[in-house]
C-alpha cells in the first residue's frame, strides 16, 4: 500500500481546487505569490466554464475534470459552495479520496458531513473571510478524525499565506463564523456610520471615508503589534473632559456592547442552524 502524505512535483506541492470563486480565488493567488505552488502544478474545476478560462488565462493554471484534480493534486481545496457541495462530492473517484488532503472552506459544513462523503480521506475545515483577498484574513480551521498532525501543519502554513489562522475544536466554528467570517460585514458597518458621522459634522464624504478608514488601519495596526491591550488602548487616547472622553460619554449609555454581543450571537446561531441543513 501506497504510503499517504504531500508528494511535491519539482520541490513545490500540487494545489487543486474544486470550485474556484472569489475566496477560492483568492486563496489560490494567495498560494501561488508565496510560490507554494508554480501555475503548473495547479488543477482547477469550476462549474463555469467562463471562470476557468479566466484563471487560465490570468494565473496560468490548468482546467481540470474534477477527477483529474483529485488523482493530480497533494491537497485539494474544497471551494464550491455549501449548498452545492454533496453533489460535487459525489462526483469524486472513491478510489483517489485517500491520498490528498482535502481543505474545505464550505461554511456550515461539518468534518462529520464531509467525512461521511469522503470516506478514507483526511479532511480540515476552515472558516476564512473575504481579507483573505489582501493578505490580511483570519482564518479558523480543525481537522477531522483522520487528519494527522501534520496535514494540521500543512494547512495551517498554507492558510498563513493568506493571512492569520488559528486552530479551534469544531464546535467553536460557530463563533469562528460570527466573528472572523462575518466580521468584516459588522465592522464596514461600523465604518460606514463614522463616515456618515463625520459629514454630518461638516466632511466632504471622500475626505471622512478615507480618514475613518486610515482611523481603523491604524488603530488595528497598534493593537495588532500586541504592544497595549483594547481597554489600555482606549485610556491612552482619552484625556480628561476631552474631545475622546466626550464620544465616548455616549458610546457608554448607548446599547453598542449589547448590541454588538446580539450581532454576533445571531450570526453563530444562524451558523448552527446552516450546519444541522442536510
Amino acid at each position: 500500500m501506497k504510503k499517504r502524505g504531500v508528494a511535491k512535483s519539482g520541490g513545490r506541492m500540487r494545489i487543486g481546487f474544486i470550485g474556484c470563486g472569489k475566496m477560492g480565488g483568492a486563496i489560490l493567488e494567495a498560494l501561488l505569490e508565496a510560490k507554494i505552488a508554480r501555475p503548473a502544478d495547479v488543477r482547477v474545476c469550476d462549474a463555469v466554464p467562463e471562470r476557468i478560462a479566466q484563471l487560465e488565462q490570468s494565473l496560468r493554471v490548468r482546467g481540470a475534470a474534477a477527477e483529474t484534480v483529485v488523482r493530480e493534486s497533494d491537497v485539494v481545496f474544497l471551494s464550491v459552495k455549501p449548498q452545492d457541495m454533496g453533489a460535487a462530492l459525489a462526483a469524486l473517484p472513491a478510489d483517489a479520496l485517500a491520498r490528498p488532503l482535502f481543505v474545505s472552506i464550505a461554511a456550515g459544513r461539518r468534518l462529520a458531513w464531509l467525512e461521511e462523503r469522503l470516506p478514507g480521506a483526511r479532511v480540515v475545515r476552515v472558516m476564512p473571510n473575504l481579507a483573505v483577498s489582501v493578505g490580511l484574513g483570519m482564518s479558523g480551521y480543525c481537522g477531522g478524525s483522520r487528519a494527522r498532525g501534520r496535514d494540521l501543519k500543512l494547512a495551517a502554513k498554507l492558510l498563513a499565506c493568506t493571512g492569520m489562522a488559528i486552530a479551534v475544536p469544531e464546535e467553536r466554528m460557530d463563533a469562528v463564523t460570527a466573528l472572523g467570517g462575518s466580521g468584516p460585514a459588522f465592522l464596514a458597518y461600523a465604518l460606514q456610520a463614522m463616515i456618515d458621522g463625520g459629514v454630518a459634522a461638516g466632511l466632504e464624504e471622500p475626505v471622512a471615508r478615507t480618514m475613518a478608514l486610515q482611523t481603523m488601519l491604524g488603530t488595528a495596526a497598534v493593537l495588532a503589534a500586541g504592544e497595549t491591550g483594547v481597554a489600555d488602548f482606549i485610556r491612552s487616547v482619552t484625556s480628561a473632559k476631552g474631545t475622546t472622553a466626550e464620544g465616548l460619554a455616549v458610546l457608554e449609555k448607548s446599547a453598542l456592547r449589547t448590541t454588538m454581543r446580539r450581532t454576533i450571537a445571531a450570526a453563530a446561531r444562524r451558523s448552527r442552524e446552516l450546519s444541522a441543513l442536510a
